[in-house]
């Protein structure tokens, strides 16, 4: 039979016991990541918790938060929405603005103030915007879910649920077994469509057919918080996991397709993962339940997927947790290197010198780390602003005095610059402070932005370029011929410069498509008063072709490795060359 703590409970049941600690840190994290928050911190039915990014400024604000909560949770109550934001928060009346901040009050299903959910960013962070206030009441009501019972479902609550398994471990001697991970799909859509009562019902309903669905004796279903859930089956094999996890998706989709009022069909997809033998708190088991889970919901929802040491892209979304977290840590001690790759002229003389400026972490044994390790993990954890910032910030301090030291330097460095940026409200005024005769003169400075990320937001991008061509700096386009737009936006931006992407110029020489579009992409170039960029060169029987077909300059390892910024900015007699990451250009 399946173990469950009470008898399914409808949404509205009132609170019987505090809620479950691990539950609220469970939130906590969640929150700190999806707001990029440093400082975040719950109150609830007289339980506290709080999380503390290790940065500057961040304990400024876990100090305020220590001697202030009282005060805040009284402006919150004073609210009419529940809701207090500030960009200007200060210690005291008329003292220095050290963070910015979200409260955001947790209510029963009364509408009784029963908490309080806290984000904060120090100064140095972006400003904190609807997007983030809206995210944070979308948060706030999971929480206040948890107010309710430790089984406001009919299931186990998290320590339950642990201890379940420890009990299984007296017996058996070990753990064994596996555990489902489960996330309901889209959840949001519902709750945006019908509101946020429609998403509470849809969670009940998910909850009551996973617990009333026959498992096997000792088996135990947990409601971790909001939308996920977990299953235990003990001695169970991973192929009958699998199978487990697809009857109950089964018995979720047909319970979910019967409730009344619902205007979406809902699913939920599971991860599947085995206990390891020395897994006493289930954390091992369950991150790679949920990686599997993840993996599910990118491979189109209500699936299961198992994980397995040979699947290599549920590996990586287990191991991007880790990477994000050391990407953070680099940022914060500025454990990251600048380096520069020239664009050079294909033919005739040019008075203008080209670098492509790229980052690059410094790990523990001092060695560079490719930007190919360390993205993806930036763009799943909202990471690519604060990376795009970080690097210019050190750009930007480095070319301010370079300036002084070579006047009259004809020269261009171009950045990149990611879609959350661009789309980023206060990075455009952000930018554009540091650029000018004062600091950095546009007249040095390009940016690339890639074709998908500058049709995305078509207006915005528009805005960036009008704004950033007006003092000096220039814009490329990166990635072009990728996507299925790129003619008819190209009018669209006022750019000097595509850059086509890579797997043209790999193709060269074998795919006559390829070398079709690189002539046409060229030719298009002249006739728009556009330079035309080949990215991955490294033959110079390619190089030879792309002159041919009249591409102005080339970019790849062909010409050199990325080196150190410095050497370009102060010529050495012998200066230092990175050994290559990769077999491609970056």
């Amino acid at each position: 039979m399946t173990l469950a703590a009470s008898p399914a409970q409808s949404p509205g049941s009132s609170p019987a016991t505090k809620p479950d600690p691990a539950a609220l840190e469970d939130v906590l994290s969640r929150v700190q990541l999806a707001l990029d928050a440093a400082f975040v911190a719950i109150e609830l039915e007289g339980i506290s918790r709080s999380l503390l990014r290790e940065a500057p400024g961040a304990h400024v604000l876990a100090d305020l938060w220590r001697h202030g909560s009282r005060g805040l949770k009284e402006q919150v109550r004073a609210t009419a929405d529940g809701v207090v934001g500030t960009n200007r928060l200060r210690g005291e009346r008329g003292g220095p603005v050290c963070g910015k901040l979200i409260a955001v009050a947790l209510r029963d299903t009364g509408g009784a103030m029963v908490g309080i959910l806290v984000a904060a960013r120090t100064v140095e962070q972006p400003k904190l915007g609807s997007g983030e206030s809206q995210a944070m009441i979308e948060f706030a009501h999971e929480t206040a879910r948890l107010s309710a019972s430790p089984a406001p479902l009919g299931l186990l609550g998290w320590i339950a649920f642990r201890d379940l398994a420890l009990q299984h471990e007296s017996v058996a001697g070990g753990l064994s077994g596996c555990i489902l991970y489960g996330d309901v799909d889209q959840l949001h859509v519902l709750n945006k469509l019908a509101g946020l009562a429609a998403g509470d019902q849809a969670i009940a309903a998910v909850g009551e057919a996973l617990v009333n669905h026959p498992l096997p004796e000792g088996s135990g279903v947990c409601h971790i918080s909001g939308d996920r859930f977990a299953v235990y089956l003990p001695k169970a094999s991973l192929s009958q996991a699998r199978r487990a996890a697809e009857r109950l998706c089964q018995a979720v989709s047909d319970r979910c397709a019967v409730i009344t009022g619902l205007r979406t069909r809902l699913s939920i997809s599971f991860g599947v993962a085995s206990v390891p033998p020395a897994d006493p708190e289930l954390t091992q088991a369950l991150a790679a339940a949920e990686a599997a889970c993840r993996a599910a919901k990118d491979r189109g929802r209500s699936r299961v997927e198992v994980y397995q040491d040979a699947d290599l892209s549920i590996i990586r979304r287990n191991d991007d947790v880790l990477v994000a977290e050391r990407l953070r840590e680099a940022l914060e001690t500025q454990q990251f290197a600048i380096v520069a790759q020239p664009l050079i002229a294909l033919s005739g003389e040019s008075s203008a010198e080209y670098f492509e400026l790229l980052v690059r972490l410094i790990n523990d044994t001092g060695t560079f780390v490719s930007p190919a390790h360390f993205i993806p993990a930036a763009a799943r954890y909202q990471m690519l602003v604060e990376l795009d910032r970080a690097m210019i910030t050190r750009v930007f301090k480095r070319l301010r005095s370079a300036h002084k030291e070579m006047p009259g330097r004809t020269i261009r460095f171009s950045v990149n610059l990611s879609g959350p940026s661009i789309s980023n409200p206060d990075f455009l005024e952000w930018l554009s402070s540091n650029i000018g005769p004062s600091s950095v003169p546009g007249e040095w400075l390009q940016f690339e932005i890639t074709e998908t990320a500058a049709v995305a937001d078509v207006s915005r991008t528009r805005t960036l370029i009008r704004h950033l061509r007006a003092r000096g700096t220039e814009f490329a386009l990166d990635d072009f011929g990728t996507g299925v737009s790129s003619l008819s936006y190209l009018r669209s931006f006022d750019v000097a410069m595509l850059k086509l992407d890579g797997s043209f110029t790999r193709d060269l020489l074998t795919d006559p498509r390829a070398e079709s579009l690189v002539r046409g992409v060229a030719q298009l170039g002249r006739s728009m008063g556009i330079q035309t960029v080949a990215e991955c060169v490294e033959t110079e029987v390619v190089r030879q072709r792309l002159t041919e077909l009249g591409i102005d300059r080339a970019q790849g390892f062909l010409f050199g490795m990325p080196v150190p910024l410095e050497s370009i900015l102060i010529p050495d007699p012998e200066p230092a060359i990175m050994a290559p990451q990769s077999a491609a250009s970056p």
